[in-house]
């Protein structure tokens, strides 16, 4: 049962990775062939796109050409209203695209005559006849196309009219260029115009669609059905209205402001099926030419490929799923055999036979690696027993050594119980079972000695030190009241034999508890600090002490340490640490830093005990459940009345 279900979970992790791969890979290969697909019926569009909208601008331009290239001879011809309508035709003649051309003029212009609006035009494909069209049916004076013509400055561009029906001569859908004429004077006296028939907007779509014809149609199909079904080319003009194209559409779908250029429209008059669309502008007209592409044309055979695709990946996988589970469940018989040997042997039977195998393979490996496994781990259970009584060994001197490192300073507050002119506490947390940190204080002779320091390094050579160092205070305070000869005989002795180069920091102080002289000497130790009050405690002051820095004791032998003095008044306290607080780290490894002593000195009014207690608060606070990395030691004391 074991065997068959890791079987079938390798077999099942098998298969899902390689149908995650494959789907990628099928993935990445249809969206290629869509993105191709996609590509050329967009080159499609834009082939398509461009070739119209040339044609149409370069209709365009002619128009506008012929306008202003004439305007000179029409100006030249108004003497009379014969010469006019000749020259209306000489134009026509030379431009055979044109449907026709006309001038209208200011009222009156002719004496007797309103209206007058020569107009010259193609009766037919070859005769060209020519109308006097004004009159108070065909009021031109109110038309756009006038009002707009004669607003023109003479250098400026014409008026481009929208598309209209004209039934006032040839019947048709037309559009006009008007341009101002002006007499002798410069005064401007009319309009001047060429006209334009939509049907060669259509004769331009019809050729375009000829060059998509072959790629979509079979030979017995018509252009009709390609833009019924494939393609549709819509000429709009800036109101939003149908200029020409090949079919009839929603046309509010298609207005000029639309600017999406490959955007998915749906077209609900053509059965809601989205078309993909090119568009552009045609010139500064207004118009916009958009080509409109059937969906299921452009990814036609990419659909066909990717069903294809889904089709043969389906079936691989049910044929690999077979194989693959049946080669796997084969492969994982031998590891049943040795699970039940590691099962022996997970029992404390290290000595359980394990099973032999026929082929050197990865199990084959498995097996010896097991064997030699079971080896070492017999040998191993008997080492750690061995260790296990060491460590406890070693642990429980540890402990002893604590204990008696911690017993050599003093730990009993108040310290001086009977003294009601001193107030002194002090603490110190190593960072490890043992440390190298020291404090130390006694009274003789109405004096305070008291000392302050700390060993380079950490553990149990540091404590080492830390013991010698504190002896040393002892021995030679009791003998010398001098704090500079207390630390230069110090460093005489810790330089002897100083092998390892160990060295201390350290601050001696001697205070005489009758007139509050305080004699100090430094070692390379940080600077104490001193804080003063009124009666009341309402008011604290807090600065450092001056000292010298100095090097620490143990670094050069006979160096001269020079002594220091101060006067302490009553009320004042000295708090003095070791660089365990300075130093303190959090999770960010930034450090406490002395802004924050100073911070908490300031906000200090108790007692040296309270101001202790809060500055180590105040380290726990910062630090957090980040490890102590050093020792931290503080000791201060306050003279009182």
């Amino acid at each position: 049962m074991k065997k068959s279900r890791l079987s079938r979970r390798i077999t099942w992790r098998v298969i899902g990775i390689m149908m995650f791969f494959n789907v990628l890979i099928i993935g990445a290969i249809l969206a290629f062939v869509y993105v191709i697909s996609l590509g050329n019926s967009t080159m499609r569009g834009q082939y398509v796109t461009d070739g119209i909208s040339h044609n149409i601008e370069i209709m365009l331009q002619m128009v506008k050409t012929a306008a202003f290239n004439n305007r000179v001879s029409v100006e030249a011809s108004m003497d009379s209203p014969e010469h006019l309508f000749e020259t209306l035709e000489q134009i026509l003649q030379v431009n055979k695209r044109l449907a026709g051309c006309f001038v209208a003029f200011e009222p009156d212009f002719f004496k007797g005559q309103r209206w007058f609006e020569a107009y010259a035009y193609y009766a037919d494909s070859t005769r060209i006849e020519h109308q006097q069209i004004g009159s108070p049916r065909h009021n031109y004076f109110n038309g756009v196309w006038y009002q707009k013509g004669l607003s023109v400055e003479r250098d400026g561009d014409g008026y481009l009219t929208n598309m209209y029906y004209d039934d006032t001569v040839n019947s048709g859908m037309f559009f006009s260029y008007v341009i101002p004429i002006f007499d002798r004077q410069g005064r401007k006296v009319g309009v001047y115009g060429t006209d334009l028939n939509v049907k060669w907007i259509d004769k331009v779509i019809r050729e375009a669609m000829e060059s998509v014809k072959m790629e979509f149609l079979d030979d017995n199909e018509s252009i009709d059905d390609l833009d019924k079904i494939y393609f549709s080319v819509q000429v709009i003009d800036g109101r939003g209205k149908r200029v020409t194209g090949t079919d009839s559409l929603d046309l509010s779908l298609l207005k000029a402001e639309q600017e999406e250029v490959f955007g998915k429209l749906e077209m609900k008059n053509l059965k809601g099926t989205p078309y993909y669309i090119n568009s552009r502008r045609l010139g500064n007209t207004g118009w916009t030419l958009a080509v409109l592409q059937h969906q299921d044309t452009v990814f036609a055979w990419g659909d066909v490929l990717a069903l294809a695709i889904l089709l043969v990946m389906a079936v691989g996988c049910v044929v690999i799923f077979f194989f693959t589970r049946r080669s796997i469940r084969r492969a994982m018989k031998p590891l049943g055999f040795l699970s039940e040997s590691a099962q022996e042997v997970a029992k404390g039977n290290f000595d359980a036979p394990l099973p032999t195998f026929k082929h050197n393979d990865e199990v084959a490996q498995l097996r010896n690696s097991f064997g030699s496994m079971q080896q070492s781990l017999k040998q191993y259970v008997e080492e750690l027993k061995v260790s296990t009584a060491a460590k406890a060994s070693i642990e429980s001197e540890m402990n002893v050594a604590h204990n008696i490192q911690m017993s050599m300073i003093p730990k009993t507050f108040p310290a001086f119980p009977d003294r009601k002119d001193l107030e002194l506490y002090a603490s110190l947390t190593p960072a490890k079972a043992v440390g190298g940190d020291l404090y130390d204080f006694f009274i003789h002779d109405n004096k305070l000695y008291f000392c302050i320091g700390d060993v380079s390094g950490k553990g149990v050579p540091a404590s080492l030190v830390m013991a010698v160092s504190r002896t040393l205070f002892r021995n030679i305070s009791a003998h010398t009241d001098k704090p500079s000869h207390i630390v230069e005989t110090m460093n005489e002795n810790i330089c002897e034999g100083n092998d390892l180069c160990m060295f201390v920091t350290l601050f001696v102080g001697v205070l005489d508890l009758q007139t509050g002289r305080l004699r100090y000497c430094n070692a390379g130790h940080g600077e104490p600090y001193i804080l003063s009050a009124d009666s009341s405690f309402s008011t604290l002051h807090s600065s450092p002490l001056p000292v010298n820095s100095n090097l620490p004791i143990g670094v050069v032998p006979d160096m001269k340490y020079p002594e220091q003095e101060t006067m302490l008044a009553p009320g004042m306290t000295i708090f003095l640490y070791t660089d365990g607080l300075t130093e303190a780290e959090n999770g960010n490894r930034n450090l406490f830093g002395m802004q924050r002593i100073e911070d908490v000195i300031t906000a200090h009014k108790g007692s040296p005990q309270e101001l202790i207690e809060t500055m180590t608060a105040a380290v726990h606070q910062f630090v957090g459940d980040t490890e102590q990395s050093d020792d931290l030691t503080m000791l201060s004391f306050r003279i009182r009345e």
